[in-house]
């Protein structure tokens, strides 16, 4: 009788080890999956860029005569400016929105940042041609520099520049979404690009 208990005991107590032995592995394995999983969505806080360069030649003109005599003579005043300028289309990852919960193994996507758009212009005055009678005026200069900004900034193709910005938000993000899918993880995306991701990756 008392070789059945210690029998009984030992497959009993077995058992429990073995339990207790795969739970602590599982749990290790969650835990080594979360850090994957937060280690990829940290390097998103990378800024995504779609990036474009825009240069123009602006110039202005102006003239100052008497009254009844421009036809003969006038003091002119003129100004070329060159203007470059670098757009950027940019979503601060760093304001991204992700839970992640390790125990249902569940990423919760929760806010993607919106795109900005952000213009670094460089001016440059190339020539500058002036009378006595008739000279540019500092606050004057600087108002066509101002113009000259609005004048490229007007080129700009912001669409355009959206788009490529989105395309590669997509890519970014689907990286959270291939991560997911090698661990068995499930995603709930409430952000307006879930759909888009579904399809893309899932």
């Amino acid at each position: 009788m008392k070789k059945w208990i210690y029998i009984i005991g030992g497959v009993l107590f077995g058992v429990l080890l073995t339990y207790f032995i795969m739970k602590q592995f599982q749990t290790e394995n969650s835990t080594n999956e979360s850090h994957v999983i937060a280690y990829e969505i940290q390097k998103l806080n990378k800024l995504i860029v779609a990036e474009q360069m825009f240069s123009d030649v602006y110039s202005h003109k102006s003239s100052r005569s008497l009254p009844g005599l421009s036809d003969y003579f006038s003091f002119d005043k003129k100004v070329i400016l060159l203007v470059n300028a670098k757009v950027q289309a940019i979503y601060d990852m760093k304001k991204l929105e992700v839970e992640v919960d390790s125990a249902d193994k569940i990423i919760h996507i929760n806010k993607v940042p919106p795109v900005e758009i952000q213009i670094y212009p460089d001016v440059q005055f190339y020539d500058l041609e002036q009378s006595r009678f008739n000279s540019f005026e500092k606050d004057e200069l600087n108002s066509i520099k101002d113009r000259a900004i609005q004048h490229i900034e007007k080129t700009i193709d912001k669409p355009k520049l959206e788009r490529e910005a989105h395309a590669q938000l997509i890519e970014n993000l689907g990286e959270i979404y291939r991560v997911a899918k090698v661990y068995n993880w499930k995603i709930e995306d409430n952000t307006p690009y879930a759909k888009e991701l579904d399809l893309k990756f899932n």
